[in-house]
């Protein structure tokens, strides 16, 4: 390639980013960039050095239970718990999936932004909340070092009913962070259930047996897999993914979440 085209190809290209940064400037002037929980206006640099669209106020009132949580089913526990094998809850369950990392606990404005990050055209909102996630537990994250990220999946009539799946972009955003695949289609789910939410803990299980399936071709030998969900109730839903996660030969499974439910 002639010098000459590289740099005139080089000096269109910094016209171009100029362009962008000044129409940016003037879009932020005019309106305003806003917390993506409150719609209060954010001050000036909150969300342009981390990327997380929530103003201080926000960003505090969704990581303020600072009480010691189970490292293995992310549950707040007592201050002289010892969970390095689970808490005294889920070290009978036989998990398959080694950790919960979370944000917070399912209570408060963290579980109205939950059910909100829900909505249609909420996807600002489960970024911006998947983004604090990744700043206030990078440590974790990075420590688990997964190959790759899975969102729990949700049955196909739901796209009709839930355009915006939340675990979807919250998967998306968080495999960006970790510069890692997001395997969104790796594993499906065969059949409609009844929401876990509203099934005494005795009837989960069966509700999700055999719900979950890989798709042909998915080969997950010796992979680190982070499972990403909005929310973590019992962790059945977790569990029965992990499971046919390890059965396509994950070798290691953790979930991240936003907030559990005690």
């Amino acid at each position: 390639m002639p010098q000459s085209f590289r740099n005139a190809s080089s000096a269109q290209s910094d016209i171009k980013a100029a362009f962008t940064d000044a129409a940016t400037m003037f879009v932020d002037f005019v309106l305003p960039p806003a917390c993506s929980f409150c719609k209060a206006d954010l001050e000036r640099n909150e969300g342009t050095t981390d990327g997380i669209t929530l103003c201080s106020r926000c960003r505090v009132n969704f990581t303020n239970n600072q009480q010691p949580a189970c490292l293995k089913c992310g549950m707040p526990v007592g201050p002289y718990v010892d969970t390095s094998n689970g808490c005294p809850e889920c070290s009978r369950r036989g998990f398959r999936f080694e950790e919960v990392i979370r944000l917070g606990v399912y209570q408060d404005s963290l579980r109205t932004a939950c059910i909100r990050g829900k909505s249609p055209g909420a996807e600002a909102l489960a970024t911006a909340m998947v983004s604090l996630l990744w700043h206030e537990q990078r440590e974790r994250l990075t420590e688990f070092s997964p190959d790759v990220v899975v969102p729990v999946p949700q049955f196909w009539l739901h796209w009709f009913t839930r355009p915006h799946h939340q675990a979807l972009t919250m998967a998306e955003a968080l495999a960006e962070r970790l510069s890692i695949p997001c395997l969104d289609r790796a594993v499906r789910k065969t059949r409609r259930t009844v929401d876990q939410s509203s099934l005494p803990k005795a009837k989960r299980l069966k509700n999700l047996e055999k719900a979950f399936q890989m798709r042909r071709g998915v080969n997950l030998k010796g992979q680190r897999v982070l499972i990403v969900d909005d929310i973590l109730t019992t962790g059945t839903t977790s569990n029965e993914l992990a499971r046919v996660l390890r059965k396509a030969g994950a070798s290691s499974v953790a979930v991240a979440v936003i907030a559990v439910v005690p």
